[in-house]
């Protein structure tokens, strides 16, 4: 029989009670406890302080090993699922992903799929903080459903939450807009802790589309919450820090942030909270011009970030890198420091990020003027699309400073003809075109018939690149064939090698070199085109001499490169080569208003 006192710190616990539940736990006679019911203290103890910000493992892992071999399944499964829980906390995330896995097959071994989609909320925390924005989605998105199966509306609403906050975490600003506003929180005033998260977190898409005085309005209503949640009160601290530095009002942002930088250290020193709450230190005291102290707070969140895998705020350490480099003079390193951050973000796929470091890249003066365009354009894309409004502007007055440099005249013979009134195609077109003088690398994706030979074409007659478009499927050429093929080689240089021939690489010299179904290359041919896009330099077989190329190159795929990565297939090093300017072709089957168009297009073409 379970000791009496630990019913009632069950019952307290459940009731969110959590100081007299720890009260009651800490003040109760220990040593007449049995086995089991030690190792149910040692878990009830350890969910009681962390439900008040205390981040100490203190007995969990003495509970995992009471009851590993026991057959209560479904309490080893509890044990398991605080420890990834803890583990999490902490920023150790691998570890808690591996504890919280064995708890979401033991919750299911034993049918409890309520604590299975605790449990799968757990794993996206994790897989969020990490840069892993799908499946962070995914679990959210299964435990979601089970909650509504089981009709969980509070649970079902906690999670909607969480969904939203990786949206807006992804850049998808509107979409959490409307998660948020479909998963009110009217009729719960007992849910404390999920109105104080709902107010501070819905705050912040307002705040980055503009809207600062709806921001405020909504973290205000924070405010009688705060002093019952210590973490939660951090995390208010700092969101409030961010709204301050949009709205340009430093000083505020600087007392809240230290606020929440205080109450963090207490709670977990090497944790999200410290490493956010630093590099928003960083970005505040770029904004202030104080450079020295903007490096030394970047440096500092990037040491936690790196600890416990935050790519995101890694990259955002870079590009606060980038900007004191800048300012000091060092150009060649700050370049470096933006087309890291650049990179990470795009690879992750936190677009609002991405954007403000396009946009930061291309005012840098570090870019060339087809390179700055680009990347203007693809920032503004972002920003209109998500009602950005202030760096609409700062965009439109980068934009509008020069005139463009791309004059196309789309009435010449050698122009691509591209048949579409589709308004997500002609977005797409206008891109193209502007983004096409740089020599940034262009990756094309879409399904299979969507275009993307003809829209590389486009792109290269755009780009007024005098040399030939060559084009190679990826797939086609055989191992033993790689080398010859792309570098070329020299008389002799293997048995039917009877005269000295270019390689595809060289044969694309000043024009484009497009690759096609990159994601089918093979692990030699990737590493060889790495190599060339590393050096820009060729040698033929055969010969000791390197040869430097110039060429501007486009890959297509369609396949989904990061599911090739995560499956071990597709070099990740390259995919951040190829991934500059990422352009995504949409089907046929949504943009149908261009059906008729190019069936008159086509009857045209064979005489009718």
């Amino acid at each position: 029989m379970t000791a009496k006192f630990l019913t009632t710190a069950e019952q307290l616990l459940r009731s969110r009670d959590f100081t007299s539940a720890l009260s009651v736990l800490e003040t109760a006679n220990k040593s007449l406890l049995s086995r089991t019911d030690y190792g149910l203290f040692c878990i009830l103890l350890t969910e009681t302080k962390a439900n008040l910000g205390d981040y100490g493992e203190h007995m969990i892992d003495e509970a995992v090993e009471i009851f590993r071999f026991s057959s209560q399944t479904e309490v080893f499964a509890r044990a398991k699922f605080v420890k990834g829980w803890i583990c999490s906390l902490n920023g150790r995330h691998w570890e808690a992903k591996q504890a919280l896995l064995e708890a979401y097959a033991n919750y299911l071994r034993c049918d409890k799929k309520y604590d299975a989609a605790k449990v799968l909320n757990r794993l996206a925390y994790g897989a969020h903080l990490t840069g892993n924005i799908q499946s962070a989605l995914e679990n959210l998105e299964v435990g979601l459903r089970i909650y509504e199966e089981l009709g969980d509306k509070l649970n079902s609403i906690k999670l909607a939450h969480n969904i939203a906050r990786v949206q807006l975490y992804a850049g998808r600003i509107s979409e959490a807009l409307a998660t948020y506003f479909s998963h009110n929180i009217e009729g719960l005033k007992s849910e404390e802790k999920l109105i104080l998260n709902y107010h501070y977190n819905s705050a912040i898409p307002y705040a980055l589309q503009g809207n600062i005085k709806e921001a405020r309005r909504r973290i205000a209503k924070c405010k009688p919450y705060l002093d019952t949640y210590k973490r939660e009160k951090a995390i208010y601290f700092e969101n409030l820090g961010l709204i301050n530095i949009l709205d340009g009002k430093y000083t505020a942002a600087e007392k809240a942030l230290k606020e929440g930088l205080e109450l963090s250290l207490a709670i977990a020193p090497e944790s999200a909270l410290i490493s956010q709450n630093k590099r928003l230190f960083g970005d505040l005291y770029i904004a202030t011009e104080k450079y020295d102290l903007a490096e030394k707070f970047a440096t500092e969140a990037l040491e936690v970030a790196e600890k416990i895998g935050e790519r995101v705020e890694i990259a955002a350490c870079q590009r606060i890198f980038a900007r004191v480099a800048l300012h000091r003079g060092k150009d060649a390193e700050a370049r470096e420091w933006y087309d890291k951050a650049i990179d990470l973000f795009n690879l992750i796929g936190t677009r609002y990020e991405l954007a403000v470091c396009r946009y930061l890249a291309a005012v840098s003066g570090l870019y060339s003027e087809s390179e700055r365009t680009a990347m203007l354009y693809m920032a503004r894309e972002y920003f209109e699309a998500e009602k950005v409004t202030p760096y609409i502007e700062k965009v439109m007055t980068e934009l509008n400073r020069k005139p463009s440099s791309v004059v196309v005249d789309k009435s010449s013979d050698g122009c691509p003809t591209i048949i579409t009134v589709n308004r997500e195609m002609r977005r797409l077109l206008d891109l193209a075109e502007h983004v096409a003088p740089s020599e940034m690398t262009v990756l094309l994706t879409g399904d299979t018939g969507t275009g993307k030979d003809l829209l590389a074409r486009y792109i290269h007659y755009c780009s007024g690149r005098a040399g030939e478009f060559v084009g190679v499927n990826a797939a086609a050429i055989p191992n033993p064939m790689i080398e010859a093929e792309l570098f070329g080689h020299t008389k002799g240089a293997f048995t039917s090698a009877d005269s000295e021939r270019a390689g595809l690489f060289e044969q694309a010299e000043g024009g484009t070199f497009y690759l096609n179904e990159i994601a089918d290359a093979t692990p030699e041919f990737q590493a060889k085109l790495l190599e060339v896009l590393e050096t820009r330099e060729v040698r033929r077989l055969g010969s000791n001499q390197s040869r430097k190329v110039n060429f501007r190159l486009i890959a297509a795929t369609n396949h989904d490169l990061k599911a090739r990565m995560r499956d071990g297939y597709f070099r990740v090093d390259l995919y951040h080569r190829l991934n500059e300017i990422p352009l995504t072709l949409p089907p046929l089957s949504e943009r149908r208003e261009d059906i008729v168009p190019l069936v008159e297009y086509f009857l045209k073409e064979v005489g009718f």
